[in-house]
């Protein structure tokens, strides 16, 4: 038997190629990300959208549009329930004589519950072309509901690519539930450092591609975003993400300033005014700290307290104080403490303990003291001026202390509230120098807001829209159980509003309800009602609300087209045709629907609709039959039945009967319950056949 050979051993291999194929191994997982990283880049993934968006060339310029989606790029962990900025369009290079403001801020700086035109923004235009009548006066309002400072920061650092002569900084509410707040979904809370990491690794294409992927098994579908923070409202009154919360704000309102410094544009920076009187605390206090005895007592004052504050407000003050001693931190007990106190008129006892409530709320959604003087601090440091809208919302406010005349809710102000924002602008600009300075000769041709008010559209129509959207937001049941008092006001407001309404009127608004919003907002209610008034033939009105959901719209979308076609269809119908300037306003807007068109931003179909309306306005029947065509390829319902009708009209004006009456003999045989319009075609083109001579 043969022994077995010894095994002969390999030569080993040199340190130096053990080192090199560690590295490869190593560097092998590097290279398959980044190789999967620039494939998913071709495919479209990977970057974030810029909230300023260069679409085309106009006549100036580049058209520059506020997209929104830059601004959901900041809500990526929650895409399905992002905040939204308002469209806003300027021309770059800034054309001469211009005065260019950027606002930059949250929800309260975009005028919510508010339409647009009655925005702080919208009186702010109003009031500084008056003062400033040589000038064009642009105001471009970046207010994003729900974002938190540091997406403000990165809004405003793309706005100063734009020739601004002021930024105005309006944030500080939501530096806990906002995105990229401490506490938000986003996931992005804690430090600076963190916020910056956390954007950096959601601009990468592998981080989204694997989101999307993801994304069907949400697990709060259906959740709308406040019911989402309500799961996680509880924030300690001691808790240390207070501070670093205080400090993120201060950290990104301080690199606002630095980078305005550094390119030379001039900063206001405002403080946060807040419902301090007619709201309790949104959040749940806890008394797991205390022993039983001291739960029973503390609940025993606090009722007796309460009950107490209408009927006798020194029993009141005297039972409410020795609550607060039994537990401090509880929110309730001093902000009941404030409202008793207010009742014997010790007003600035009521602001101390209003505050002392509000800063102790376990969820936190108005700018606690703390992130107040980050705020300043921020200012001093680098010799910002600043708007004290907190201050300025006081003094005009019952007590000293700011409640439901110019809040709406916890944070945003009311039709006056917003009217008094732009009044405070105005203010500060006047104790400016140079070229932003509002002179007191300047300042006289200011007129009193209510004219304001009525220029910018105040209506009861978009009164009811705020109550109705109040209702609903204190209809959420955790804000309804903290506050049924706020539901029961709003209710019983947009009740009344509502037993008031013709059952046609209660159709329109029922269905404006419904409607599922676009692009973070519903269909002004103006355009609703005023449509509801052309039915009835009542031009007059039908006119007045056309004017004013054309302003209460963005240009450069289908909706501001569809609002002038309609405005200009009331004025024909008035006055039996158009002057020179309402046909100029016409060829306008179709050359803005010719954009659009070029760019993609049609896909319903309505921008074709109102282009060839628009032209049948001016009397272009031919020219309106290719944008009619295209239309119908898009449209359904009476919305394809609508275009139908007006491609009949100009098949007819320019004597191609037989299209118009294969068009009507088509939507007799396919429409099903829209038959008899087409049957109506049908009669005009028979009423136009020639008739036979009658024989001598």
């Amino acid at each position: 038997m043969k022994k077995s050979q010894p095994l002969q051993s390999k030569p080993e291999l040199s340190r130096r190629k053990r080192t090199f194929f560690i590295g490869i191994i190593l560097c092998l997982p590097i290279v398959l990300l980044l190789a999967t990283e620039g494939v998913l880049r071709l495919c479209g993934f990977g970057g974030n959208d810029p909230v300023l968006h260069k679409v085309g060339n106009v006549p100036g310029g580049s058209l520059i549009l506020a997209d929104q989606a830059g601004a959901i790029s900041y809500f990526f962990a929650n895409k399905a329930r992002p905040g939204y900025n308002d469209q806003y369009q300027f021309v770059d290079p800034k054309p001469t004589n211009t005065f260019r403001i950027f606002i930059v801020g949250e929800s309260a700086a975009k005028g919510y519950p508010q339409p647009r035109n009655l925005a702080s923004s919208a009186f702010l235009q109003k009031m500084l072309a008056d003062a400033w009548p040589e000038r064009k006066v642009e105001i471009i309002n970046l207010g994003t509901t729900a974002v938190a400072s540091f997406p403000v920061l990165g809004m405003m650092t793309e706005a100063l690519n734009y020739q601004p002569d002021l930024v105005i900084i309006h944030t500080g509410h939501n530096e806990f539930f906002g995105a990229y707040g401490v506490n938000s979904i986003s996931r992005g809370g804690a430090g600076i450092g963190r916020l910056k990491l956390t954007r950096a690794v959601r601009s990468l294409a592998l981080v989204q591609a694997l989101s999307k992927w993801l994304s069907s098994s949400d697990p709060l579908k259906g959740k709308t975003l406040m019911e989402i923070m309500a799961a996680q409202s509880y924030t300690a009154p001691d808790d240390s993400i207070r501070t670093t919360a205080a400090g993120n704000l201060h950290a990104n309102i301080s690199e606002m300033l630095a980078r305005c410094n550094a390119r030379g544009v001039p900063v206001i920076v405002c403080t946060m005014p807040s419902n301090e009187r007619d709201l309790f605390p949104v959040g749940e206090d806890k008394l797991d700290k205390l022993s039983a005895d001291e739960q029973a007592r503390y609940k025993t004052l606090l009722d007796e307290g309460e009950a107490a504050i209408r009927t006798d407000f020194q029993i009141a003050t005297n039972k409410l104080i020795e609550a607060t001693r039994v537990n401090t931190d509880n929110a309730r007990a001093h902000f009941q403490l404030g409202r008793a106190y207010l009742a014997a008129n010790q007003t600035n006892a009521a602001l101390r303990e209003f505050n002392i409530a509000r800063d102790r709320d376990t969820m936190p959604w108005r700018c606690t003291s703390l992130q107040r003087d980050a705020i300043r601090q921020a200012a001093s440091e680098h010799n910002a001026t600043v708007c004290d809208l907190e201050a300025t919302f006081r003094a005009r406010s019952s007590g000293g202390c700011i409640g439901w005349e110019l809040m709406d809710d916890h944070v945003h102000p009311t039709l006056r509230g917003q009217s008094l924002m732009a009044e405070a602008f105005v203010s500060t600009l006047r104790s400016m120098t140079g070229n932003l300075a509002v002179t007191e000769a300047q300042f006289a041709h200011i007129r009193p807001v209510e004219t304001y008010t009525e220029m910018l559209g105040d209506n009861v129509y978009d009164r009811y829209a705020v109550d109705h959207g109040m209702r609903t937001l204190f209809s959420v049941q955790f804000m309804r159980d903290r506050n049924i008092g706020a539901y029961l006001r709003f209710d019983d407001r947009a009740k009344a509003f509502e037993s008031t309404l013709s059952p046609e009127m209660k159709n329109i608004v029922r269905e404006w309800q419904s409607e599922t919003p676009h692009a973070g907002g519903k269909r002004p209610i103006t355009g609703m009602i005023a449509r509801q008034f052309m039915r009835e033939k009542r031009f007059d009105e039908a006119l007045k609300f056309y004017q004013i959901a054309q302003i209460s719209v963005p240009e450069y979308t289908s909706w501001h087209m569809e609002y002038v076609y309609f405005t200009l269809a009331c004025r024909e119908k008035l006055a039996g045709k158009l002057n020179e300037e309402e046909r100029k306003l016409a060829s306008s807007e179709i050359e803005q629907g010719k954009f659009l068109l070029q760019k993609g931003f049609s896909q319903t179909g309505f921008t074709e609709r109102y282009t060839g309306r628009l032209h049948q306005l001016r009397g272009e029947f031919a020219e309106a039959i290719p944008y009619l065509n295209a239309s119908r390829q898009k449209l359904s319902g009476f919305e394809l039945v609508a275009a139908d009708q007006a491609l009949f009209t100009s098949f007819v004006e320019t004597g191609r009967l037989d299209e118009a009456r294969k068009l009507a003999e088509n939507g007799v045989a396919k429409s099903g319950q829209y038959a008899d319009f087409y049957k109506q075609m049908l009669g005009i083109l028979d009423q136009k056949r020639p008739q036979p001579k009658k024989a001598e």
